[in-house]
């Protein structure tokens, strides 16, 4: 018997085999795609764009311009099933935009799964706040009422002419997992004397 090799096309493997698995175990996508249903004449889903573009992020980060390109590169066709040229920034866009309505859900079942799924203990946690101070006028009239208020409030890093929004990160007492991230509005500060007049 004769074999004929008429081409060679080399891909890089590195880690997708793995984050495939992981991202099968906590069923992404066919988490997304419950909260997040997509057009039927949709080529890919969101649960398959969100699951490649994890993937993406945890092999070799690219803009969301060049995603295309890294799946190109990699093997990711051959991995989930999606081809390349369906990456592109507009649909990744649009599935971001699916999911932005519903990350709460999204996290809480996906963090649900894997609690099940590798037993993580959660009889014990650990919560860590901070806060994060930004620059810009940030007018309170400007601010969407269905997310944490970004205002003056008691910085950790002591920049108290900076607004600022409080964040945490509940994490497990056997590993330090992330468990949940919270953002929320800031506390205003009680006046000190080494608090300056805003």
């Amino acid at each position: 018997m004769e074999c004929v090799v008429s081409a060679v096309v080399e891909k890089r493997l590195g880690a997708l085999p793995v984050a495939a698995e992981f991202l099968r175990r906590l069923d992404v996508a066919a988490t997304v795609d419950r909260l997040c249903p997509g057009r039927d004449i949709a080529r890919l889903t969101h649960g398959q764009v969100i699951e490649t573009l994890v993937a993406n992020r945890l092999t070799a980060p690219a803009p969301l311009w060049r995603v295309d390109d890294w799946a190109r590169e990699w093997a990711a066709e051959e991995v989930f099933g999606v081809e390349p040229e369906l990456l592109n920034d507009d649909r990744l866009g649009r599935a971001l935009d699916a999911i932005a309505p519903h990350l709460t859900d999204l996290t809480d079942s996906i963090g649900a799964r894997a609690i099940g799924e590798f037993g993580i203990d959660v009889s014990t946690c650990r919560w860590d706040m901070t806060s994060m101070s930004l620059h810009g006028a940030y007018p309170a009239d400007d601010q969407d009422e269905d997310y944490p208020r970004i205002k003056h409030g008691h910085p950790k890093d002591r920049r108290y002419d900076l607004k600022q929004i409080q964040t945490g990160l509940a994490v497990t007492g056997d590993g330090g997992i992330p468990l949940c991230c919270p953002a929320s509005s800031t506390a205003e500060p009680r006046r000190s004397p080494r608090s300056p007049a805003r």
